[in-house]
């Protein structure tokens, strides 16, 4: 059974991740756990026994942390464009410097495939179409500092030590450590709770979605497949401007479109359609993602089951506004 160490799998994309992975491999989660709930949960999991968890944080990481670890999922990183800013310095230690390293160590123990969590946000503003090749523009100190560790990161692969650039589109989708700061779980949770959806600018703003669901399955893919080379990667499923997200969102909970409100004082600079060469050459484009209106429900489902609302576990900008006070 292969042994897979995920770092940040304690956050939102891990505590799904890992579940996931459960059912097959051994999982090892690499995290300091300030959003706790797979470490205080773990015997409620199915298939448990194959969990084990690790309390540091990346910068300190030694060799001996991934003996007999196969691969290494590394979602670990200030998560967002907004918190990136609170304090860029620090950002950048962690989303590059510790990351690079943490990496670095991986390869010298042994690990034989390392997967790096990354963004679509390294696109920035563009007009066309961009793809894995295109034009880098980060806008964000966060979008910044991913890039950086991606380009060093890769540079290290080789026939012993594979490694996959995964760039995600902006997530949506239900999480035992939910968000609640992206775009489509916040509309999610406004409409539930009858409150108006603002949108900053005119709407038309273009941005690529995934589920989180279909995020780790595609990670799982890639764990299996074990003839894959290294590769850089966009992850998207569908590109929707923030204006017809919206409208789909009402549909789909049966709430009225007249719930939809524009704030023209704010225009949000980020505007990508967002395609994948290098996802339709090994997955296929014919690949069948998550249907969107089925993780809605879901996620309707879960905010309403555990009272879930906004609050520093849920917000990633209020969490680091506390963690850096």
């Amino acid at each position: 059974m292969k042994k897979i160490l995920i770092s940040g799998g304690a956050g939102y994309i891990g505590t799904s991740m890992a579940q996931e992975f459960l059912k097959n491999y051994q999982v090892l989660i690499y995290d300091k756990f300030y959003f706790p709930w797979i470490l205080k949960n773990k015997n409620k999991i199915k298939n448990h026994k194959n969990l084990n968890f690790i309390n540091k944080d990346i910068s300190e990481a030694n060799i001996k942390d991934f003996e007999n670890i196969d691969i290494v999922c590394d979602l670990n990183g200030i998560s967002n464009d907004p918190s990136s800013e609170l304090n860029p310095k620090f950002t950048w230690k962690v989303n590059d410097y510790d990351r690079f390293n943490f990496a670095k160590k991986a390869k010298k123990a042994g690990v034989k495939r390392y997967i790096f969590n990354s963004t679509c946000s390294v696109y920035g503003f563009n007009r066309k179409k961009v793809y894995e090749g295109s034009s880098k523009k980060p806008l964000s100190t966060y979008a910044k500092a991913n890039l950086a560790a991606e380009k060093k990161i890769y540079k290290m692969k080789n026939n012993n030590f594979k490694v996959n650039i995964l760039r995600n589109a902006t997530l949506f989708g239900f999480s035992n450590t939910l968000r609640l700061d992206l775009v489509i779980n916040i509309f999610v949770l406004k409409l539930i709770k009858n409150k108006k959806i603002f949108i900053d600018g005119n709407g038309k703003q273009f941005r690529p979605f995934i589920s989180v669901r279909d995020v780790c399955r595609i990670y799982k893919t890639i764990i299996k497949k074990n003839q894959l080379p290294s590769f850089i990667c966009n992850l998207v499923s569908f590109n929707s401007t923030i204006k017809d997200i919206a409208l789909k969102i009402c549909k789909t909970l049966g709430k009225n479109k007249e719930m939809i409100n524009f704030n023209d004082k704010f225009f949000d600079k980020r505007n990508y359609i967002v395609g994948s060469k290098v996802f339709n050459k090994y997955f296929g484009k014919n690949y069948k993602f998550s249907s969107f209106n089925k993780e809605i429900e879901y996620l309707k489902k879960n905010i309403i089951k555990y009272k879930l609302n906004f609050n520093t576990n849920t917000i990633r900008m209020r969490f680091y506004k506390k963690l850096f006070n």
